[in-house]
């Protein structure tokens, strides 16, 4: 399935327009660069979201795909029913590939419900198109509601969100404390993805989260980790990746941190 994600967004590719729109020569390479770097970070262009997935997807899939077998996923959910799964500025919905792929390696049957929450609508060519997931345009800085989710994903936007205005990041951890006391069930866990980097907004995140969600276990790849952190060992791509991709993927995770919380 991931595979053929990355075969579409390479043709895509050479077909999309450069969103400069200015003549000059365009690298989205370069330009995701310089959002992380030198400017606020935007995904309001389809062929640098093609760009992001071929360069990201794999790296980025896996390692929620990592964290999945080493904490013993499928003991820790209810499989009499579908896996309800919500994922909060979702992207290209790396999760969603980690989990499909988690339950074909270990023989579990069991459907999921996946939706996916997000302001832009540059990712759809690069999102899974399959029945068991949808998707909703919303932009979740405002306030917003959850319906009983088994499994609440947060995966590399609130490092985004940090970096473009700290008063918004504030804003966001406010609903979501609101959303999560109007609706978490008791086994209900929240899944924290993203960068290792105390000055990208993960303390905050974890200052915050864990006043209303306390029991966390943190987990990371490497760089930084407190003492009671636990190391995922496994880094590597877990995804077949197409030959002749006019760009070349990352080959593992990197400075990447995994908290789970729950009441």
């Amino acid at each position: 399935m991931f595979d053929q994600v990355l075969r579409n967004a390479d043709e895509r590719l050479s077909e999309l327009p450069c969103c400069k729109g200015d003549g000059s020569e365009c690298n989205c390479l370069n330009s995701l660069h310089e959002d992380f770097y030198s400017r606020p970070d935007s995904y309001n262009c389809e062929k640098k979201m093609c760009t992001y997935v071929l360069n990201y997807g794999a790296a980025y899939a896996s390692e929620i795909y990592h964290y999945l077998v080493a904490t013993n996923f499928m003991g820790k959910i209810n499989t009499t029913r579908p896996l309800k799964v919500i994922s909060l500025g979702c992207g290209f919905s790396p999760d969603y590939f980690a989990i499909k792929k988690y339950f074909a390696d270990n023989s579990i049957l069991q459907p999921i419900e996946y939706v996916g929450v997000d302001s832009s609508t540059c990712w759809e060519s690069v999102r899974p198109s399959a029945s068991d997931g949808r998707y909703v345009q919303a932009d979740i800085t405002s306030p917003f509601s959850l319906v009983n989710p088994d499994v609440l994903v947060v995966s590399k936007v609130f490092s985004t969100l940090y970096r473009n205005d700290k008063a918004v990041a504030a804003t966001f951890l406010n609903n979501l404390e609101q959303a999560v006391n109007d609706s978490f069930l008791p086994d209900t866990r929240l899944i924290f993805v993203d960068i290792n980097n105390r000055d990208l907004g993960r303390d905050l995140f974890h200052q915050k989260v864990s006043t209303f969600l306390p029991n966390c276990t943190q987990y990371y790849f490497d760089g930084y980790a407190k003492n009671n952190w636990v190391k995922i060992s496994n880094n590597n791509l877990v995804f077949d990746i197409p030959d002749g991709l006019s760009v070349q993927p990352l080959p593992n995770a990197i400075k990447t941190v995994i908290f789970e919380y729950r009441k």
